[in-house]
């Protein structure tokens, strides 16, 4: 018994001496509160392309000795620190952002930390009158096949937000800066209110110089402000043309009954990498129609292009009359065709 009585006498002696030791460490710290000040400037109204800066303040007041943490929300610098207090008392912390767009009402929050945690938000007012360009189209189609020159003309397109009614002055560039061929020079669009307006140019097939991988187009703003498409158009313009050069008929007689054949010789040259597909094509006269032969694939990659592929033709045919063959490459927004070549076989049925 008097073991068991002294066990007992132990383990509440241990309990007694931890309960305190608890409860100092929960008391560890100060008990903190936090009030706005304000944000400089609390209104702008402007051009905001170039960043503009915003600087919030609040107080932070402990209610004794210890060390606070502070944290304000992701947009802003300085996002987060500490404080350190000999005694109570009052501090004040700041936090800075630079905003590039955007209308209304903000509130920057702050959530401060000691023995308890506290938050508060900081009101400021932004108006930002650039115009938002969106990101752009090309149609027929982004990434196009087949033939090229300053005629061969397609449609770029895109949107432009306004915040106001303004007159806005725009560009068409590439992800150089450099414009794009066919919508060179400024533009500009009239907004008589807030909203969005799509605004078009040609745009012109023509070889991208430097490059068989392609580039970009985006709309930039000139005035207000100096924004540009958050996502540009990606796009390519693979050249490509098609040549016969050579029709040789290597048998053939009516009053023997041998039937004519011809050998059809020509290429395809492209000036980048890209796929298409070609087919030889047959004009009869009695037929009054094209006749194409099936669509034949063929790739140019990295060790061929720019360049050429030969192809040719073996063509038989014991029935008289004549025409003309071509040779043509398919093409995104329609087919590539060579110059024609003639035939006529004189045996009559």
């Amino acid at each position: 018994m008097r073991v068991w009585s002294a066990l007992v006498a132990a383990t509440g002696l241990l309990m007694a001496c931890a309960v305190p030791a608890q409860a100092h460490a929960a008391a560890d710290g100060p008990a903190v509160s936090v009030a706005p000040i304000g944000v400089v400037p609390p209104v702008f109204n402007g051009v905001c392309s170039p960043g503009v800066e915003f600087t919030a303040s609040v107080t932070i007041t402990a209610d004794g000795p210890g060390t606070v943490t502070y944290q304000w929300d992701s947009l802003w610098q300085g996002q987060g620190g500490r404080l350190t207090f000999t005694e109570a008392g009052t501090k004040t912390v700041s936090g800075i952002t630079r905003q590039y767009s955007g209308w209304g009402l903000r509130h920057q929050t702050i959530t401060v930390t000691g023995t308890n945690q506290v938050k508060t938000s900081v009101p400021y007012t932004l108006g930002c009158i650039d115009p938002v360009p969106g990101g752009p189209q090309i149609q027929p189609a982004a990434d196009y096949v087949g033939r090229c020159g300053s005629d061969v003309v397609h449609t770029v397109s895109a949107q432009i937000t306004s915040p106001i009614a303004q007159t806005v002055r725009y560009r068409w560039v590439n992800y150089d800066g450099n414009p794009i061929p066919g919508a060179e020079g400024e533009r500009e669009v009239v907004f008589t209110e807030p909203g969005a307006k799509s605004v078009t140019a040609p745009f012109q097939r023509v070889p991208i110089p430097g490059t068989n991988m392609g580039h970009g187009v985006k709309v930039q703003i000139v005035s207000p402000g100096t924004a540009q498409s958050a996502n540009g158009q990606y796009y390519r313009t693979v050249c490509v043309s098609a040549e016969f050069t050579e029709m040789t008929r290597t048998a053939g007689n009516c009053r023997t009954g041998t039937p004519y054949k011809y050998v059809m010789n020509g290429y395809v040259e492209s000036n980048a990498i890209g796929r298409m597909s070609y087919a030889w094509a047959r004009y009869d006269s009695l037929e009054g129609a094209w006749v194409r032969d099936a669509w034949t694939p063929m790739s140019f990659v990295s060790y061929n292009s720019p360049g050429r592929q030969n192809v040719s033709r073996t063509w038989l045919s014991a029935d008289g009359g004549s025409g003309v063959w071509r040779l043509e490459v398919l093409g995104t927004d329609g087919t590539v065709v060579s110059q024609s070549r003639p035939y006529s076989i004189p045996c009559v049925a």
